[in-house]
């Protein structure tokens, strides 16, 4: 007879799994902990999670989903052929609201899945990823000079898509106690100041 899994059980490892890894990351977070604090034994959590991974997912798929789905609506509605430098600027102050708001509400909302994602590496690859979708998209169409097949070109686009990740995870470590508004003013400024490297970038890129 096939054994039932209750979904208030599941939920309640869930949160469990919720503290626990906030508390002590993905690698050092316990099943033993996990099952200790949704009061069950270790061998049934194991027939509802196959794995900490699976667990990790089952926790932080909604999180992640919200992320992703902020920079993909930049990458869906990003416009073409923006050679003019003020409708530029325009549209890059425009983005960069957007997407600070976006990571703020997620961070104020769902705090403890999203410090945990930004710290597991798999998932935050997952981040990098598609801040450099953007950052690609946003030199394809906006600087059209620029040869997107230049190894150069991909490799400053890797860093940047890097660097402005880290940065962030570092602005939300230290930011655990801040409010809101000074978590976006942050952001925005954090962001405002890779669009001025980019640009720059622009005036002194020659193509070989």
């Amino acid at each position: 007879m096939a054994q039932i899994l209750k979904p208030e059980l599941k939920e309640a490892i869930i949160q469990s799994a919720r503290n626990e890894f906030y508390t002590h990351g993905f690698e050092g977070a316990s099943m033993r902990n996990i099952a200790k604090a949704a009061h069950m034994t270790v061998g049934n959590l194991y027939r509802y999670f196959e794995n900490k991974e699976d667990l990790a997912d089952a926790l932080l798929s909604s999180t992640i989903e919200k992320l992703d789905k902020i920079i993909t609506g930049e990458i869906n509605n990003l416009p073409v052929n923006m050679i003019d430098d003020q409708r530029r600027s325009i549209e890059f102050d425009a983005r960069i609201r957007r997407l600070t708001m976006g990571f703020a509400h997620v961070f104020e909302t769902e705090r403890k899945e999203f410090m945990t994602l930004i710290r597991h590496q798999r998932m935050a690859d997952q981040v990098v990823v598609s801040i450099k979708k953007m950052l690609t998209l946003i030199i394809e169409r906006w600087f059209s000079q620029v040869d997107l097949f230049d190894r150069r070109i991909d490799m400053i686009t890797s860093m940047l898509a890097s660097a402005i990740f880290c940065g962030l995870v570092r602005l939300f470590e230290e930011s655990l106690e801040s409010g809101q508004e000074e978590i976006e003013w942050m952001i925005m400024t954090y962001l405002n100041l890779f669009t001025l490297m980019i640009s720059a970038g622009d005036l002194h890129y020659e193509k070989k």
